[in-house]
């Protein structure tokens, strides 16, 4: 399933990139994401088999019309192949594409405690002389860390937590 996924955002930020009109279609999708979180209800009636796969594709071009008609096809074809509870997925990995293309790499951070302004600025440095991109941090805290931080960016996952290194520790110690 995430092949497909991949597929519809891949095919929809190509046809931006064509149309040179990417940032717009990613605002677009920024307000189709906002109303999808706002009525849950909407993608159920979209995907329900007691209206018709026309009924649907109708709802989805009347409700979307003063969009781009990139944003209104996608749409309606995620709603006509029985994907649109995927819509979610579809726009992260659209906003992925789009990171990439820009050179731009988000990471996400667990640490312990907050970090403070200095320590994120530091830490953004170091990930971008380490990844080559610009770099955006997405912090999250989770306090069975301990201490330290996780960082997850580009497909690695660099661990400096406490606990990693507890169980790394431990790990010698009783080898």
């Amino acid at each position: 399933m995430e092949q497909v996924i991949n597929e519809y955002a891949k095919a929809l930020f190509e046809l931006s990139q064509e149309a040179d009109c990417v940032k717009d279609i990613s605002a677009s999708l920024d307000t189709v994401l906002a109303l999808v979180e706002e009525n849950p209800e909407y993608l159920d009636f979209l995907s329900s088999p007691n209206i018709s796969k026309t009924e649907r594709v109708e709802a989805v071009e009347q409700a979307f019309s003063g969009m781009y008609e990139y944003i209104v096809s996608f749409l309606s074809l995620l709603c006509e192949k029985g994907r649109i509870h995927e819509i979610r997925e579809c726009i992260s990995e659209f906003k992925k594409l789009c990171d990439s293309a820009n050179k731009i790499s988000v990471a996400q951070v667990e640490s312990a405690v907050d970090l403070s302004e200095e320590q994120k600025s530091a830490l953004i440095r170091k990930l971008e002389k380490l990844c080559g991109n610009k770099v955006v941090l997405d912090c999250i805290t989770d306090k069975s860390l301990l201490g330290g931080v996780v960082v997850k960016i580009d497909g690695k996952i660099i661990d400096g937590s406490i606990k990693h290194r507890l169980h790394e520790l431990k790990e010698v110690m009783y080898k």
